[in-house]
């Protein structure tokens, strides 16, 4: 199922790759286009990115963190907590790919919950 869900959020235009990552930053399963990056060598990085996030909100005391977003000349990225330890990655192609991606990630992200427990 979480195969099924992640490779509908690969068909959503603008995704470049998508990723289901453990707390650990091991890569569970991901899904990428051709020319897109490999995103096994980024579990790691996304979810020390995650847990700064976290710390900051903490700081701040503004709440749970629901999404983070790192923009960059290529392309944002979307780093999405879920319940279980576990973090979607999704790696765009450009920001104007941001609103389609989060409406489908409206539909993704509970899909993933349900297949998660």
């Amino acid at each position: 199922m979480v195969q099924e869900v992640l490779s509908e959020l690969q068909a959503t235009k603008g995704v470049l790759a998508s990723a289901l990552v453990a707390e650990d930053g091991f890569v569970v399963e991901s899904t990428r286009a051709e020319k897109a990056p490999d995103l096994d060598f980024l579990g790691s990085a996304a979810s020390t990115a995650l847990a700064s996030a976290r710390a900051l909100s903490q700081e701040l005391g503004r709440g749970e963190v629901e999404e983070v977003m790192v923009e960059y000349p290529e392309g944002p990225i979307l780093l999405v907590p879920l319940e279980g330890g576990y973090l979607l990655v999704v790696l765009m192609d450009a920001m104007q790919s941001l609103g389609r991606v989060r409406f489908q990630l409206k539909k993704s992200v509970p899909r993933l919950k349900e297949a998660l427990k």
